[in-house]
């Protein structure tokens, strides 16, 4: 097999002076020529190479095409599920998840793999969640899933890297808190927790926020989703600026280790949870922040 030079370098190339005219001695000349390098691809067609050989097949009999490619990052497996149609959002949610990952693993420590399944429309959202009527809704979290409708029906048709990493990281947090504490465990954590500790670790911003807000379950949520969100991360924030970050952690330890959540909160932090929700939900009834 013959060596071919290496890139950046010369090889040397014998030349007859003159056409070949017979009975003639052609003399040769001598002459060096480099070997040039081919420009590398940009990173982004090598990403749109590899998100067009992604694997696809239907579902099932029947079902729409789905393709699947894999992002591990921060020891974490990441399978995004989506359409044909949303590669364009494939490969944007391959850009933004490592962000997100680290974001949500500062309370504790992912699955080892997690579905993150694009879906086209939000009726599909929906169908896929079993939430009906939630047009406020964009994504959602199960213990080691997402699901995320794709930003190209949302409102504006696209999502900035920015709202992206945002919201994933809110939905990855979920699942950090689901799989410390378990099914049977997460039903036992209240909702302003839950959305709280989701919204912080987003970095979310909101303007409402009341006592009441705090003593209702779910259907504050369907009721004004602004309202509860918004109390759910004042009560996460002052939670946060009371305790600090390392005895947060340690609650989901305990959490990890099978203690019920109202045990693990008041070995962690020292006070029930409920005296927690009064002091906050008076606080917030006190400045009745926002409208």
């Amino acid at each position: 097999m013959p060596v071919l030079p290496r890139a950046g370098s010369r090889f040397r190339v014998r030349l007859p002076a003159a056409p070949l005219i017979c009975g003639n001695k052609i003399p040769i000349i001598n002459r060096s020529y480099p070997v040039l390098t081919a420009p590398k691809p940009p990173l982004s067609l090598l990403l749109s190479i590899l998100l067009a050989a992604a694997p696809c097949a239907p579902d099932g009999p029947g079902s729409v095409l789905r393709c699947s490619e894999t992002v591990t990052a921060g020891g974490t497996s990441v399978e995004v599920i989506f359409a044909p149609g949303d590669a364009d959002v494939a490969r944007q949610v391959r850009g933004v998840l490592p962000a997100a990952l680290q974001e949500a693993t500062r309370w504790g420590a992912l699955p080892a793999s997690v579905t993150l399944a694009v879906h086209a429309t939000h009726a599909e959202l929906e169908a896929a969640t079993g939430r009906a009527g939630a047009p406020w809704m964009r994504a959602w979290a199960r213990p080691g899933k997402v699901d995320l409708q794709s930003p190209a029906t949302w409102t504006r048709g696209f999502a900035s890297d920015a709202a992206l990493t945002q919201i994933l990281t809110h939905e990855l947090s979920h699942c950090v808190l689901f799989h410390a504490a378990g099914p049977e465990g997460t039903r036992r954590i209240p909702t302003w927790f839950q959305e709280g500790m989701a919204s912080v670790s987003a970095g979310e911003r909101h303007a409402v926020a009341d006592g009441a807000a705090l003593r209702e379950a779910g259907p504050g949520r369907r009721g004004d989703p602004r309202r509860f969100y918004g109390t759910a991360d004042r009560a996460f924030r002052l939670l946060l600026e009371r305790f600090g970050e390392p005895r947060l952690r340690s609650l989901l330890h305990r959490l990890g280790d099978g203690i019920p959540f109202a045990s693990a909160f008041e070995d962690a932090l020292g006070l029930p949870v409920a005296e927690f929700e009064g002091d906050v939900s008076r606080r917030l009834d006190a400045v009745a922040v926002g409208g």
